[in-house]
């Protein structure tokens, strides 16, 4: 299984406006992706995106020419392109995750957080 992360920096009070669109979860289904687990996190400067399952990269990247209106709803909160990282930071926010109880994603939900360690 394969792990991909990608994450870009939010223009200057655009937090609001990403954390809305984050919340309503993607539009596609994951699992009709090919995707065994996909969420969504948010910090003060960052909007980070997890993709995971076989050749989850090369699924991101073909989800992004498929759906490249709602992908251009971006364009007025970023600043750049998104780029690959290592990981999600700890500080991080999960706002969106699928499936519900995925094993390698953790979310903070209803204000109850999930130990990343437990479910690693």
């Amino acid at each position: 299984m394969e792990r991909y992360v990608v994450a870009t920096r939010l223009k200057p009070g655009a937090a609001p406006a990403a954390e809305e669109l984050l919340s309503a979860g993607p539009p596609f289904d994951p699992g009709e992706a090919g995707l065994s687990a996909h969420a969504a996190y948010i910090s003060n400067d960052y909007v980070f995106l997890v993709f995971e399952g076989e050749a989850a990269h090369a699924t991101a990247l073909q989800l992004a020419k498929e759906h490249v209106i709602e992908v251009s709803r971006w364009q007025d909160i970023v600043w750049e392109l998104p780029s690959v990282t290592a990981d999600v930071p700890a500080d991080a926010r999960c706002l969106y995750r699928w499936p519900g109880q995925s094993v390698g994603i953790t979310c903070v939900l209803t204000g109850v957080a999930v130990d990343r360690d437990l479910l690693t």
